[in-house]
């Protein structure tokens, strides 16, 4: 399928009112570019055949005013291009931010359900636990398995009901953090296609911006990646309660099963995989050069990127500041981050969590106090926490 109509198909099913990048308008810039860019070239040519002795040329030879009015109308296209790429990034991420805060809502909602139903508890709570017990625990992520297989041996049908509760919930977040992924890796996927395209047919003589131009990455934000890990730990954790209650209540001659299927949470797709990959080469080199021909430094997802190597030769990939300041209501003040920055422990990011019925925007000034995690059997502790 076309990625023009797989957009449009996007765009309708989509009934949230979400900006997405101007894909028709953008292709009718870099069309209206090259038809002025071939008129230059042609009226070149001209007066290189003039210039030749040519016995017929094609048309009279151009002046260099009227060549100096050709070229400057393709620079002014071409800024016109990247305004309009402006414009896009700034509302797309905009939308980024919020969708963000709405995931965050959704997860602290699922933190209040999971503390009730003891698969998180409270830091506060686990130390005046261990201060009562006569011997110290081996560690809190086994005491609090083990008090939620103790609420599971008294009260197993009141646990499966929880857990259902949560998984319904669980389900719904992983509906928002899908869409999200969705609406990330369509949007990555047009500005690479159409910058790929500006990039083979405009001459760098004429680009308004520094190419190849990676601002569109700005939209693979750290705090995207955070959230996804978060929901796909939560999900780790609720699969093992639900296995961990129908292993205790068949020890005791019973039987409850959470029968509600969790949805599958699907990772950044194949373009913003990409992203994070070029950003984490252009990282690891400092002043990044990359030896490619036009069009090839825009990568589709699965092709191989070439080895970053120096030389004045090689194309310079002028990394410029990218920054722009998130709306009010956004998960994290401030500065947008890019891909490839190097990152936070997730509770960090987690301190702006609003309880549930809480404005995203209002966030807490200071860092509340962390519950601990129940982790897994046979897994590593979850040492970040909601």
């Amino acid at each position: 399928m076309r990625f023009g109509k797989k957009l449009a198909l996007q765009v309708t099913d989509d009934q949230s009112g979400a900006p997405y990048l101007s894909h028709k308008l953008m292709k009718e810039a870099i069309n209206r570019i090259v038809r002025e860019l071939r008129q230059y070239q042609s009226r070149v040519q001209s007066n290189e055949q003039a210039w030749r002795g040519s016995a017929q040329p094609a048309e009279a030879a151009a002046s260099p005013e009227e060549l100096q009015e050709l070229e400057a109308c393709v620079s002014a296209l071409d800024h016109q291009l990247f305004d309009l790429v402006d414009e896009d990034l700034s509302r797309i991420l905009e939308h980024v931010r919020f969708s963000e805060a709405f995931l965050v809502q959704n997860i602290g909602t699922l933190q209040s359900a999971a503390i009730q139903a003891g698969m998180l508890i409270e830091d506060s709570q686990i130390q005046k636990l261990e201060q009562s017990l006569p011997v110290k625990p081996e560690s809190k992520m086994v005491l609090c398995q083990q008090i939620l297989e103790l609420r599971m041996r008294s009260e197993p049908m009141e646990v499966k009901n929880q857990l259902e509760d949560l998984s319904t919930r669980y389900n719904e977040t992983v509906d928002v953090a899908n869409k999200h992924s969705q609406y990330l890796e369509i949007n990555v996927a047009g500005f690479r296609k159409l910058l790929k395209r500006h990039e083979k047919q405009i001459p760098q003589h004429f680009h308004a911006r520094p190419t190849p131009f990676f601002g569109f990455h700005r939209l693979v934000t750290h705090s995207s990646r955070q959230l996804l890990e978060v929901v796909r730990q939560f999900g780790a954790a609720l699969e093992d309660a639900r296995d961990r209650l129908v292993n205790v209540t068949n020890s005791m001659g019973s039987q409850c099963v959470v029968q509600l299927p969790l949805h599958e949470l699907k990772s950044l797709g194949a373009e913003c995989q990409m992203v994070l990959e070029i950003q984490k080469q252009l990282k690891d080199v400092g002043h990044p050069c990359l030896v490619a021909a036009p069009g090839m430094l825009y990568p589709k997802p699965g092709s191989e990127i070439m080895a970053p190597v120096q030389g004045e030769a090689n194309r310079q990939l002028v990394m410029a500041p990218q920054t722009l300041n998130g709306p009010a209501a956004g998960v994290e003040g401030g500065q947008v981050e890019c891909a490839g920055v190097q990152q936070e422990d997730i509770w960090h990011f987690l301190r702006c969590y609003p309880a549930p019925g809480v404005d995203a925007g209002a966030l807490p000034a200071e860092r509340p106090e962390a519950p601990s995690w129940y982790t897994p059997s046979g897994s590593a502790p979850l040492t970040s926490t909601i």
